[in-house]
C-alpha cells in the first residue's frame, strides 16, 4: 500500500508558516510513505498557486486558493474556495474520491480558513486532511 502511495522527502512545516527539509540527528534529509506522504502532498499542491511550476513542466499542479487572498470570507468565496480545494485534490492521480470537504471561516482568526477533508486513497484506504489557510 505505501508504494502505490509513495515515498518523498519529509517537509518540516513551521508555526510561522514556512516550511524545510526535516532532517534526521545524523543531518540526513528524512522521507516520507504511505497516507502520509499523500497528506503531505496534497498540502502542497493546495499551497502551491496554480501554474507557478508551469517552467518545470507542471503547468497543471497547484490550485487556485491564492486566488481569494484578500476577499471577504462570505458565503460565495467560500464556496469557491471550496470547489479550487475540491479540484486541486482530485487532480493527484493517488486521489479515487473526495467523500467529504468542509471549509469554513475561523472566528478566532480574521481571514483564517480550515479545510477538513476525508478521501478515498487509490489503496481504498480513507485519508483525513486537516489544514488552516490564511487569506486575510
Amino acid at each position: 500500500m505505501a508504494d502505490e502511495l509513495k515515498t518523498d522527502l519529509r517537509l518540516s512545516f513551521k508555526e510561522s508558516g514556512g516550511m524545510d527539509l526535516d532532517w534526521s540527528d545524523d543531518g540526513g534529509a528524512t522521507t516520507v510513505s504511505g497516507r502520509d506522504n499523500l497528506v503531505q502532498a496534497l498540502t502542497m499542491r493546495l499551497l502551491v498557486y496554480r501554474g507557478h511550476l508551469e517552467q518545470l513542466g507542471h503547468q497543471r499542479y497547484g490550485s487556485r486558493v491564492a486566488d481569494l487572498i484578500g476577499e471577504p470570507l462570505d458565503r460565495a468565496n467560500l464556496d469557491l474556495l471550496r470547489r479550487y480545494v475540491r479540484q486541486a485534490i482530485k487532480e493527484d492521480p493517488r486521489v479515487d474520491e473526495v467523500l467529504h470537504l468542509t471549509v469554513f471561516a475561523r472566528p478566532d482568526l480574521p481571514g483564517a480558513v480550515d479545510v477538513r477533508a476525508r478521501i478515498r486513497a487509490i489503496t481504498g484506504d480513507p485519508v483525513e486532511l486537516g489544514l488552516s489557510l490564511d487569506l486575510g
